[in-house]
């Protein structure tokens, strides 16, 4: 029986079951699914409770000696308001008709918090089942952590859709434990957990975020409407089938999961293949690094080499340049390193793996939205010993074969259609109470950074409109650092244009924003350091919505003055000069008369940051950390990083 109803009382069942009005059975008594056991409720404000029965039928909700009543429309649909409660619990929440009871059991009221955007939000603390080694840091020791009894989880189901839902799938509130903790929302979770331990009241999260998206598929159609000269929105059907709709979609995502599971999981047959004796004569041969060279979702590649029996006693190195992108790496069968993202693939093998005479490296490549691809220069295909005694180049005269998918089935892209997933994971949602948002998203909308700085704003403004319950706080995450890139000559500076305008967006009341320039991975999108994404969060929250005295930001500056060809930027506060895990962008830069930024030097000096270059003499502007993965970042005493900035100064 499903959990939601395990405490549905059936009152004169011999009677309801035989009750029928105008040719059809009564209408059974349930609730939206975000009212289950464990569920939270906001506190403070009015509790609106909703669901469908029999039309005109008479609905009571009790809650810890508060009722109210309402009836059904003509479509039997009915929303009972019950007064404001303080925070507290557990409680039960009934829900009562003619002839049915309905009894949640386990209620808390408390703070919810609605927590939405892409990958870098959905990413699930023991991570993607179809994404490998992709858990935050230390996640088998955060599952152990998981004893907050008064912290709750729902996780609202995928469902993208033209028109816009009434409620989810089927789905339900969890407390936090092992198992609902692994696949959640890991910013989500480190940010209740934190509050948890911060406010001595219970903590909600409804997490709705999916991977991949652009900001225009969480908008709604009036908010999209906006930017019709930019936007493509499709049309609302006239005949919608929402049945047929849920079905089409759900099958498109098992289809989906199982492509990727296929794409990125070598299975037990596969694995044969990097055996050294493996008969490989009927592959392919490819110089990879050639250009035009094409490969599939999937490719094997086998490179043999031969080492003179003197050289192996000792430890050597394989260096790969770049693959693009899960790249499984072998050598004689044994698996030596697996590479999510692009990145250089080097890598050292202990003595003992090495043979005399044949030895074989074996690559299994895959890319689960594209083409796979070898990157970087000829040089950096190497095996070679640990002192370059012995250096043996792999650039060229692979073995390869390409691994042909099935046939998957109906796969559909919707989740990035313009409001599609506002309409199937916000719009069920907007009348359920909440304290506020928590927003990670931005990095499919990097391409576009203007528009994305009007989008942004106005997706604000227009979810908080729909919940009606004023200027509900907003915090967000500005994107991080990334790299990802072969071409170190050429830093790329994308990224910090969408940065730019997600802080501008804070001239927007109530909200805040968590600098993360120096959380990121220049080779994962997808940090693992979520655990310290949460607590800037958290930290975010107790500020502008809790008012806690506390530092929640980092240094910020106020002004600056001009000491001959330095700018000299003051912060008004202490501040430290920190390098990046790898930091391959300019952190400085200045700009003279015509306009051109040159890289500069930048040294802190209390609370002021110093920047010259000696091509400049008369400075006109000045940058700080604009690349995608900049060298430098500054913090101050509380460990909190300052945002990039542009500053142009006064003539």
């Amino acid at each position: 029986m499903n959990e939601r109803h395990r405490h549905r009382i059936i009152v004169a069942v011999c009677l309801a079951a035989c009750m029928v009005f105008a040719g059809q059975a009564m209408a059974q008594l349930s609730c939206a699914q975000l009212f289950s056991d464990n569920m939270v409720l906001q506190r403070g404000i009015e509790m609106t409770v909703w669901g469908t029965s029999a039309a005109g039928e008479k609905i009571s909700v009790k809650l810890d000696g508060l009722m109210s009543s309402a009836f059904a429309d003509e479509k039997g649909k009915w929303e009972v308001k019950l007064p404001a409660h303080e925070a507290g619990g557990p409680y039960q929440l009934e829900v009562e008709g003619v002839d049915e009871k309905l009894a949640f059991t386990n209620v808390l009221v408390g703070d919810v918090w609605f927590a939405s955007g892409q990958s870098n939000m959905e990413h699930p603390v023991a991570g993607w089942e179809w994404i490998p080694h992709s858990a935050v840091n230390n996640y088998e020791e955060e599952l152990t952590d998981t004893n907050y009894p008064t912290v709750r989880l729902f996780k609202v189901p995928k469902m993208p859709s033209p028109v816009e839902l009434s409620d989810f799938e089927e789905s339900a509130w969890q407390e936090a434990s092992p198992g609902s903790v692994a696949g959640f929302s890991s910013t989500a979770w480190f940010f209740a957990k934190e509050l948890s331990g911060e406010l001595s009241v219970p903590i909600g999260v409804i997490d709705g975020s999916w991977g991949g998206t652009p900001i225009k598929s969480w908008m709604s159609r009036e908010s999209a409407s906006q930017f019709k000269q930019d936007l493509e929105i499709p049309p609302a059907p006239d005949d919608f089938n929402e049945r047929a709709w849920r079905q089409a979609e759900l099958i498109s995502l098992d289809n989906t999961l199982a492509r990727r599971l296929a794409i990125s999981f070598p299975n037990e047959d596969d694995l044969s293949k990097t055996a050294t004796e493996y008969n490989d004569t009927n592959w392919g041969v490819t110089n990879p690094l050639e250009e035009g060279t094409y490969y599939e979702n999937v490719v094997w590649l086998r490179k043999e080499v031969q080492v003179p029996e003197k050289f192996t006693k000792g430890a050597f190195r394989l260096s790969l340049g770049f693959l693009n992108r899960e790249s499984w790496i072998y050598l004689n069968g044994q698996e030596l390193g697996f590479f999510l993202y692009s990145q250089p693939v080097e890598m050292g093998i202990p003595p003992g793996l090495i043979k005399p005479g044949k030895n074989v490296v074996t690559i299994r490549m895959a890319q689960p939205f594209g083409t796979t691809k070898f990157m970087g220069d000829a040089d950096a295909y190497f095996l070679s010993t640990a002192k370059d005694k012995l250096s043996i180049p792999l650039a060229e005269d692979w073995r390869f074969k390409n691994e042909k998918l099935r046939d998957f089935g109906y796969i559909t892209s919707h989740h990035n259609q313009t409001t599609y997933l506002y309409n199937g994971m916000v719009a069920p949602a907007i009348h359920y109470g909440i304290k506020g948002f928590i927003w990670y998203q931005g990095e499919s909308d990097a391409g576009h950074a203007e528009l994305y700085g009007e989008m942004f704003p106005s997706l604000i403004t227009d979810w908080r409109k729909k919940w009606g319950l004023g200027e509900l706080p907003f915090l967000f995450v500005q994107i991080t650092t990334t790299e990802q890139t072969h071409e170190f000559s050429k830093p790329n500076s994308s990224w910090s244009y969408l940065r730019q305008v997600q802080k501008e967006t804070l001239a927007l009341p109530n909200t805040g924003m968590v600098v993360s320039i120096d959380l990121g991975d220049p080779y994962d999108v997808h940090p693992k350091t979520k655990r310290e994404f949460g607590r800037r969060l958290a930290l975010q929250a107790l500020d502008v919505a809790y008012d806690k005295a506390l530092v929640a930001n980092g240094p910020s500056y106020e002004s600056y003055s001009l000491d001959g060809n330095t700018v000299v930027v003051h912060f008004g506060e202490a501040i430290e000069l920190k390098k990046n895990k790898v930091g391959l962008g300019a952190s400085f830069e200045i700009a003279g008369e015509d306009g051109k930024f040159v890289s500069a030097t930048g040294k802190v000096k209390g609370s002021d940051l110093h920047i010259s270059s000696s091509e400049v003499s008369q400075p006109k502007a000045i940058r700080f950390d604009w690349s995608n993965d900049p060298e430098y970042y500054i913090i101050n005493k509380a460990g909190l990083a300052a945002s990039p900035f542009v500053l142009e100064l006064n003539k």
